[in-house]
């Protein structure tokens, strides 16, 4: 991870959210929010908050990678369990009300916790993290941004080798391959290359269909730079284009440019998801854009704020989202167009430059 991280200002945030969450300390165990909070990336590793800062603990397999990334929390390894570890930092720290993350932590964890913590209440807590990871620092935007850039290079390469013929599977092995040769650690999540009618499928897994003359084909990718997710969707098509395949994408890119102009600082999720399905929907064709309109990315692909019609939140500076609206039909295939967006105070910035002012016809 970047040493520009501010690792003990978000342990602050936290620090400051404790009252109001009536806990005397947070148990933090979602493996992202661990190393949101200290750096450390692997498979075991939990942070507890206090009032007078940041423990990490690990097992003893991890004692030399925290020594080399935690960052701003004092590290504790143990031998064989957290529970007894925990319960003497609990005890003498006076903690009587541990906050835990209600999402992350199983019933089972949670009664082994309780047992081991014998006399400490454990308090329920949602989102206090992912709260404060929703507005990115400029080191995260700049990451975000470098995943971005790699995630485009693949498309604008893949436009050069799209063929009939090719699988769907050979398709989104070449876009990962593609993006680790260009610098990615990692994909953000598995590809969707989806094809013909079977762009109609939201969430498609690649299968050995062959795209064929005609095609739409539906293209959703992202990878990771240092743990920050790219995410985009293009959609295009394998030879010419029929005019309902035209009007689909560009009523579907309208739709995107009203969502995008929509994503300022201060508006309501809500309001953002309306601007762009009211353009669907004076179409006639409400009932085509079955999803949310977008969500935040950062170090997981799909984090706080979700654009939706029950969304709750507003946007903050520095939000950094996806605005993503898509129309599928059975039998007629499926169109979506995703950029990443960064919310600023000079109003929306799109991170993603890929093509899309027109349905590209190969």
């Amino acid at each position: 991870m970047t040493t520009s991280m501010d690792h003990e200002g978000r342990v602050e945030k936290v620090r400051g959210r404790l009252g109001e969450e009536g806990i005397d300390a947070l148990l933090v165990t979602d493996l992202t929010n661990v190393q949101y909070l200290t750096g450390f990336t692997g498979t075991n590793g939990q942070v507890l908050v206090a009032a007078d800062g940041a423990l990490f603990l690990s097992d003893t397999r991890y004692e030399a990678r925290a020594g080399m990334l935690v960052r701003n929390a004092e590290i504790v390894i143990y031998p064989l369990n957290l529970w007894d570890v925990l319960k003497d930092r609990v005890t003498s720290l006076g903690i009587t009300r541990l906050g835990v993350e209600a999402a992350e932590m199983t019933l089972s964890t949670r009664d082994t916790l309780a047992e081991r913590l014998d006399g400490v209440e454990l308090v329920p807590t949602k989102k206090v993290v992912e709260q404060i990871r929703r507005a990115k620092e400029p080191a995260e935007v700049e990451l975000l941004e470098r995943a971005v850039r790699v995630a485009d290079e693949a498309f604008d390469w893949l436009l050069d080798n799209l063929v009939p013929g090719m699988r769907e599977r050979q398709i989104a092995l070449d876009l990962e391959i593609r993006m680790r040769r260009r610098g990615a650690d990692a994909v953000s999540f598995e590809p969707i290359v989806a094809a013909g009618p079977l762009s109609a499928h939201i969430h498609h897994s690649p299968s050995d269909r062959e795209i064929e003359k005609g095609d739409i084909v539906l293209l959703d990718f992202g990878c990771k730079v240092e743990g920050y997710c790219s995410d985009m969707t293009r959609s295009v098509v394998v030879g010419p284009a029929t005019d309902a395949q035209k009007e689909t994408y560009e009523l579907v890119l309208e739709a995107q440019l009203r969502g995008i102009e929509a994503s300022t600082v201060g508006r309501s999720c809500r309001e953002v998801d309306a601007a762009a399905r009211d353009v669907i929907g004076a179409a006639g064709r409400a009932d085509e854009f079955g999803h949310g309109l977008g969500h935040g990315v950062g170090l997981d692909i799909h984090e706080e704020p979700r654009m939706n019609r029950e969304a709750k939140d507003s946007l903050v500076e520095n939000d950094v989202v996806t605005v993503e609206p898509g129309l599928y039909v059975v039998d007629f295939g499926g169109i979506r167009i995703e950029d990443c967006v960064v919310v600023t105070a000079a109003g929306p910035r799109v991170l993603t430059t890929a093509r899309k002012d027109t349905l590209i016809e190969l």
